[in-house]
């Protein structure tokens, strides 16, 4: 007598973990840059934009700072599309929003010059190179299901 055993196909949804080395290492490399634009934007706001009140810039470069922070903890702890999709999209959505602010100015608040600082051409870089590094992670995670 034989007996036929079938086992369920294992379902992979876009929030199990991803184990693979390569993409392990690059949601460290993108929580590692979103944790460096976070730190840049809790700098300035310390400095400079926690006095700002107007066009509520005080406000969005802490909460910037803060969600780049938990993204970071989220991309590292879950491995997961979500998370990398959300923290890619702050950072080109900070990116955006620079140069808003820089070329027009943001709800009354027009910096002119003053904003191009050695901190803003750091923070736009770490926010590209992080954006590209997080979308090639997303990539590869739908190339790749989760064991």
């Amino acid at each position: 007598m034989t007996t036929a055993t079938t086992s369920a196909p294992t379902s992979h949804t876009v929030v199990s973990g991803h184990r693979d080395l390569p993409i392990v290492v690059l949601c460290v490399i993108g929580a590692g840059l979103s944790i460096a634009s976070g730190a840049i934007h809790l700098h300035l706001w310390n400095e400079v934009y926690r006095h700002i009140s107007n066009g509520h810039l005080n406000t969005l470069f802490l909460i910037q700072a803060i969600l780049s922070f938990v993204g970071a903890a989220a991309v590292l702890a879950m491995r997961n599309i979500l998370a990398v999709v959300a923290t890619g999209a702050l950072l080109i959505g900070t990116y955006i929003g620079y140069l808003i602010t820089r070329y027009h100015g943001w709800f009354g608040f027009d910096p002119g010059k003053g904003i191009a600082t050695t901190d803003a051409a750091w923070s736009m870089i770490l926010e590209i190179v992080g954006t590209v590094v997080l979308l090639v992670t997303a990539a590869l995670m739908v190339k790749r299901p989760s064991d």
